[in-house]
């Protein structure tokens, strides 16, 4: 469904919006809360160093709008299967069938950066007791009802980052790997579209 613009499940129409491009230069991805969790470990997964499109599908339900996936797009081709990603200090196989690891949402903001951007903005954070502010304000530049997003410049990489679904929450995050299981894409799921089986 993140893959696809234009998709419609029940009263559910979700639309693509190109963001920005992720600076990857050391190809540890991090997703987390920017605000809350700068230090966050990346994903125990080595992805390509380069530059990325980063994509959020957003979910139209009547006149409100929601961020329902947010997608790093890493090649063209198309995903065969998927795996949940999990930071480097966690081991998925360790959890039970019914459970997935998450990254946790406490200011209604997720996020994709490289490990080195992360550092940056913590070193910043910590520094600059209210650059939450900054953050914040240029965040609300892009506004637009009921969503927003940034993209700001950290040392080599940068922090794109972006409204979460219905707000606070715990999110996964997967890997798609095409044919020749290489990885295609990552996306964040945001708990807004309904978990059916369908054919998409």
């Amino acid at each position: 469904m993140a893959l696809r613009d234009g998709f419609q499940i029940d009263d559910i129409t979700l639309r693509h919006h190109h963001i920005g491009n992720l600076l990857l230069p050391s190809g540890e991805l991090v997703a987390c809360d920017p605000f809350v969790s700068p230090e966050a470990e990346p994903f125990n997964l080595k992805l390509p160093r380069g530059t990325f499109p980063v994509v959020l599908s957003v979910a139209e339900i009547d006149s409100d709008e929601r961020v329902a996936y947010a997608t790093v797009r890493f090649a063209q081709g198309a995903p065969v299967t998927w795996e949940i990603l999990s930071a480097r200090k966690q081991d998925v196989s360790t959890l039970e069938k019914s459970e997935m690891w998450v990254y946790g949402v406490d200011s209604g903001t997720g996020c994709f950066m490289d490990r080195v951007a992360g550092r940056v903005l913590e070193q910043t954070m910590r520094k600059q007791e209210n650059f939450f502010e900054t953050l914040i304000a240029d965040m609300e530049k892009t506004y637009r009802d009921t969503w927003n997003w940034l993209d700001m410049k950290f040392g080599e990489g940068n922090l794109i980052a972006f409204s979460s679904g219905y707000g606070d929450g715990i999110y996964p995050t997967f890997a798609g790997r095409d044919g020749n299981g290489e990885i295609s894409v990552v996306v964040t799921e945001f708990d807004v579209v309904p978990n059916k089986k369908f054919d998409v």
